[in-house]
């Protein structure tokens, strides 16, 4: 009953606009279609449109973490370089146009509402013809994503894969440069509960010919991928081959013929993930675009990694780090190991998705005091089961809103101690916007 009633309020939207205030509302109502991987029904959806996706080539990146930074990266060297190039991740930190940029300039909002007006009407056809084709909200936002890359004549798109790779949505669209940056435990109802399992997933996203890039240190999962690139006489790059130095206070990549080039950001991965955007772009260097070094350091050295250890506040010390998996945490409690700080008050929002009780156990122990909290997801995990696990390791106050838990938290901060927000950017682009409403993040 529950399933007919969902299908009923779908084709029962006439004017998207009437519906929704804005076209984010609009995309989140179709995840009445739970996750279903395959390429069937974005590939029949896509070809309602005339494959916009073929228009344009692409560069897929994967992996558990590590894919923004190395796409934003790509994006901007690419622009430097003078190419149209666009941008598709997910998901978005403040503001869902960030999902989709080009050059840099996020989608606007009436373009956006253009996109669905366009993409609507064939919904309902197939709705009214068979629901269960019916494309999902990653299905849907991916297909809008082509077909605006596509009206804008962009010259290459650097896609964001959203889960796995073989199937994701995003691997419908014709590439011969594939980036797969580490392979960590996620998504694993989806993707299998082992990391072979995991990376043969990933895997998918290499085509024949392919150029290959990873930064995977898992020698075992390495030589794996290396083999998948031998069958399929596809090009494979380890990024951690090329003699380099990750130089710190300011962070910086040390590598010839670049030199020293400057990262944004304290989050010692950060020279790692720019490591593979750099083999990434002499990827593309030796398919025939036109970059060079400057194009190369000048794009790298422009971009903004937000929410990677990021300092928004001072006074008090606040850190935000968009850590979400135990893979995530691992490298944020390396991260911090760099830092000189007093007392470390945890503001920490989970989704109920993922093995929180393992991502607990990496931070716990370094904790004074743990403010659950619950990010703006309908898959948010419960803030007192949350604060249940952080007891065995220190006290935990759980709180309803990622701004009250961080209210709370400065009100026992002391000069020398650090107030650090992560766990879900659900949770980091909630505060951030109520900080923003209240002025930003001046010092108070």
């Amino acid at each position: 009953m529950g399933d007919k009633n969902e299908e009923t309020a779908a084709r029962s939207i006439e004017e998207p606009r009437d519906e929704f205030k804005h076209p984010e509302e609009y995309f989140y109502s179709l995840k009445r279609v739970g996750v279903k991987l395959g390429l069937d029904k974005i590939e029949d959806f896509l070809s309602r449109f005339e494959k916009p996706h073929e228009d344009f080539e692409s560069i897929l990146v994967g992996g558990t973490n590590g894919k923004g930074s190395v796409c934003t990266a790509l994006m901007n060297i690419l622009d430097e370089a003078g190419y149209t190039s666009g941008l598709y991740t997910s998901p978005h930190l403040t503001n869902f146009e960030e999902r989709i940029q080009i050059n840099g300039e996020k989608i606007k909002e009436e373009e956006l509402w253009s996109l669905i007006e366009k993409l609507h009407p064939e919904i309902r056809k197939i709705e009214d013809e068979d629901p269960k084709k019916r494309p999902s909200f990653f299905e849907v936002l991916t297909s809008a994503a082509f077909l605006y890359f596509s009206q804008q004549d962009v010259d290459i798109a650097v896609l964001e894969v959203g889960m796995g790779g073989r199937l994701d949505a995003t691997n419908v669209a014709p590439h011969d440069l594939s980036v797969v940056t580490y392979v960590g435990y996620d998504h694993a109802e989806h993707l299998g509960n082992t990391k072979n399992k995991i990376a043969r997933e990933k895997a998918g996203i290499i085509r024949e010919d392919n150029q290959f890039v990873t930064g995977e240190k898992d020698p075992e999962i390495r030589d794996y991928f290396r083999s998948v690139c031998e069958e399929k006489s596809a090009e494979f790059k380890y990024a951690f081959d090329r003699e380099h130095e990750i130089l710190f206070d300011p962070l910086r990549l040390k590598t010839a013929p670049y030199g020293e080039i400057v990262v944004q950001g304290a989050a010692p991965w950060l020279a790692e993930n720019v490591l593979m955007s750099l083999e990434t772009a002499e990827a593309l260097k030796k398919k025939g675009y036109d970059l060079n070094e400057r194009n190369i350091k000048k794009g790298i050295e422009k971009t903004v990694f937000r929410g990677k250890m990021e300092t928004v506040k001072e006074k008090p010390w606040v850190v935000m780090d968009s850590a979400h998996n135990r893979t995530g945490f691992e490298a944020l409690a390396k991260g911090l190991e760099r830092w000189d700080f007093n007392k470390l008050f945890s503001v920490v929002g989970i989704l109920e998705d993922k093995d929180h009780e393992s991502m607990v156990e990496i931070l716990g122990p370094i904790t004074d005091k743990a403010y659950p909290a619950e990010p703006v997801s309908e898959r948010r995990l419960d803030s007192e089961e949350l604060a249940e696990a952080f007891r065995d390791h220190c006290p935990a106050e759980p709180f309803d809103h990622g701004i009250e838990a961080l209210r709370k938290a400065e009100e026992g901060w002391e000069k020398g101690d650090l107030i650090l927000v992560t766990g879900s950017l659900y949770l980091l682009g909630d505060i951030i916007k109520k900080l923003e409403m209240k002025g930003g993040y001046q010092d108070e």
